[in-house]
C-alpha cells in the first residue's frame, strides 16, 4: 500500500499521499491533530494519515519538533 503496484494505483498509494501533507506544512508548520483536519478528506483513515508521516520522516522530508509539538518540514541545504 505504501507503493504503487498492479493491484494499487498510484494515487492510492501512501507516496502519492504525501503531497497533501507536505503542501500543507510547507505553509506552515502544524500540530498533528490540525494538519489530520487540514488533510483528513485524502485519507482513508488516521491509520493512513499516521502511515504517511512516518513514510516523510523516514525519508527527512518532515521532522516532529517536541518542544513546540509541531510538524515540520525539512529543507536541505544541496550546497
Amino acid at each position: 500500500m505504501i507503493l504503487p503496484n498492479k493491484l494499487i494505483k498510484f494515487e492510492d498509494s501512501i507516496l502519492a499521499k504525501t503531497v497533501f501533507i507536505l503542501d500543507e506544512i510547507s505553509k506552515n508548520n502544524q500540530g498533528v491533530s490540525e494538519l489530520f483536519c487540514l488533510v483528513k478528506e485524502h485519507f482513508n483513515d488516521v491509520n493512513q494519515y499516521i502511515l504517511t508521516l512516518d513514510v516523510l520522516f523516514t525519508l527527512e522530508k518532515i521532522n516532529y519538533n517536541e518542544e513546540m509539538r509541531v510538524i515540520e518540514y525539512v529543507e536541505k541545504n544541496l550546497l
